[in-house]
């Protein structure tokens, strides 16, 4: 016989008056606030100890089938606080000595001086993780919609429930090419983003404790065997200096270069409009919004092209081309995927596969999935 999921505020509330967990408690004598610790697994100082909460509830609410991903954990467990109305009230997850987050207790529930909830806890779990079927009940209402579910209103559910906001959560996948030759691949694990640098002695990537990126270095160019264009490459690498920043600000994706080096940037590799976009070093500058791509979701729906959830960057050289060279002429190009958009652009495309008629269309949805 099955287990039954356990509820989520019964279930944690015993959790955190046991003691279990290092650095889960109250900090409030009502017991109606309480820390969590919100520890990046890229810091030095990151410990098995730091997740044991996450896995705990990945365990006993079935959300935990990706053994040993505490990313995921996390997510699923952040997503469970939201769906029952938690508040954050304190966001120090950024914090040198002691990242942590404080969440107060929903409004609507209260306890007793037995500590027993004095108000039944509706009989609904956390949403299930966004890679698994997290946004299948938005992506029917957007297949559905009709005059009296404005595609509005659907789009503000489908951005909140991807949290979309302050504290969007994603991963952000790196492909590095020289001259259209795959040289690396990371997936870096932080929603602040990234910042890509020329650091030949850092294999992996690290934190930056000032800005909170995650600092990624473009592989040295041994391998080329191309004296000519091995020489090139490093001189682009020797001038990115400080780098180049990929972050997110609310519901902005933005680019900042901090180098020498110029840099643009485009939807596609196969961008041949010739309009060059050049990445500021002045300020941070907007490339992408979350809402953006939601609204291609819609659009989709409609029966137009789904949106892009991956960005190309062009270290060195104007892109797109003004002479229309393709993308593996470049020295240096690099696709930088937004994982939760695509998981998304992936449920979409499935889930209207069954409703298109035109095989072409078919047929290019996919090729679009790539590019």
């Amino acid at each position: 016989m099955a287990h039954s999921k356990p509820l989520l505020i019964q279930w944690l509330r015993t959790q955190i008056d046991s003691g279990t967990y290092p650095g889960v408690h109250w900090t409030n004598q009502q017991e109606t606030e309480f820390c969590i610790p919100w520890k990046h697994a890229l810091r030095q100082d990151a410990s098995d100890t730091d997740i044991l909460i996450f896995k705990a509830w990945a365990k006993v609410s079935g959300n935990g089938r990706i053994q040993g991903d505490a990313s995921v954990w996390k997510r699923n467990f952040r997503s469970a606080l939201r769906a029952k109305k938690f508040k954050m009230i304190a966001d120090n997850k950024n914090d040198t000595a002691n990242p942590h987050k404080v969440f107060r207790w929903p409004d609507s529930t209260s306890v007793d001086s037995a500590g027993l909830l004095s108000q039944h806890e509706p009989d609904l779990y956390e949403s299930p993780p966004l890679h698994e079927i997290h946004v299948v009940p938005f992506l029917e209402d957007l297949y559905c919609a009709e005059e009296s579910n404005p595609k509005e209103d659907i789009l503000q559910r489908c951005l909140q429930e991807m949290n979309i906001g302050p504290e969007t959560e994603t991963q952000f996948r790196i492909s590095v090419y020289y001259r259209g030759e795959k040289v690396s691949e990371q997936l870096v694990d932080n929603e602040a983003g990234f910042r890509l640098v020329y650091r030949p002695q850092m294999t992996e990537p690290m934190m930056d404790k000032e800005s909170g990126l995650s600092l990624v270095s473009l592989p040295s160019p041994t391998t080329i065997r191309d004296q000519t264009q091995a020489k090139l490459t490093q001189c682009i690498l020797d001038k990115l200096g400080e780098g180049l920043d990929l972050g997110v600000s609310g519901d902005i994706i933005y680019g900042q270069r901090r180098g020498e080096i110029k840099a643009f940037w485009s939807f596609s590799q196969f961008d041949q409009s010739g309009q060059k976009q050049e990445i500021s070093k002045l300020q941070r500058q907007p490339l992408y919004q979350f809402r953006d791509f939601i609204q291609g979701i819609l659009d989709f729906i409609g029966g137009k092209a789904c949106g892009p959830c991956s960005l190309f960057l062009c270290l060195g050289e104007k892109w797109p081309d003004p002479d229309n060279r393709p993308w593996n002429k470049k020295l240096i190009m690099v696709e930088v995927v937004i994982t939760s958009l695509e998981i998304l652009k992936n449920l979409a495309v499935e889930g209207g596969a069954s409703s298109l008629q035109s095989v072409e269309l078919q047929l290019s949805l996919e090729e679009m999935v790539i590019g």
